[in-house]
């Protein structure tokens, strides 16, 4: 919703657009922690 609203995100988040979130695997996640991220969320 955040999007379709032209809302601001901070600097900090980064979002990954999936076309699925079924296709996320723990290597994704676990790639995202390797790559110093705090936290991973996945919103459906």
């Amino acid at each position: 919703m955040a999007g379709t609203i032209r809302a601001q995100y901070p600097t900090s988040i980064r979002p990954v657009l999936v076309p699925c979130t079924g296709r996320v695997g723990a290597d994704d996640v676990m790639r995202a922690f390797g790559r110093g991220a705090d936290g991973v969320m996945i919103v459906g």
